[in-house]
């Protein structure tokens, strides 16, 4: 017990140095403990974020007072396609058009569809940075370019 005791002071002392400014990041504890003035509340805070499992949500979703990231795709069809379509995506966007670019702009909702091939086509090398480039960075590359 005096073991879990420490381990749980000790987690509280190292979360709170990392958020001595108030700052105790979104997600449930931040919405629900709204008087953050001491290190208690503070330490509640990231405890009820860290155990709740809700933060990553709401970075996702942008609730919970969490906001999402700039370059995020919340389409997990446009996602997925781009991760089972590597080689044939980058072929298309190299040549300008093509089958598998023409599912990613419906996937992504694009409504002008030349200007999107010609724009991904001009940018190759920024979306295809190297040989062994994630489908992720793919898919927020080409979102950079919007």
């Amino acid at each position: 017990m005096r073991k879990l005791l420490f381990i749980a002071t000790a987690t509280a002392l190292m979360t709170t140095a990392s958020f001595a400014s108030g700052n105790v990041g979104c997600g449930l504890g931040n919405s629900v403990i709204s008087n953050q003035d001491s290190v208690l509340m503070q330490v509640f805070a990231v405890t009820t974020n860290g155990t709740s499992g809700n933060q990553t949500f709401g970075i996702t979703s942008g609730t919970s007072g969490c906001a999402k990231p700039a370059k995020f795709v919340s389409n997990d069809k446009a996602n997925e396609f781009v991760a089972g379509n590597m080689d044939m995506l980058a072929l298309d966007i190299s040549n300008g058009g093509g089958e598998a670019l023409s599912t990613l702009a419906t996937l992504l909702n694009v409504s002008n569809r030349d200007v999107f091939a010609s724009t991904l086509q001009a940018n190759f090398d920024k979306i295809y940075t190297s040989s062994n480039v994630s489908s992720a960075d793919v898919i927020d590359n080409i979102v950079s370019l919007g």
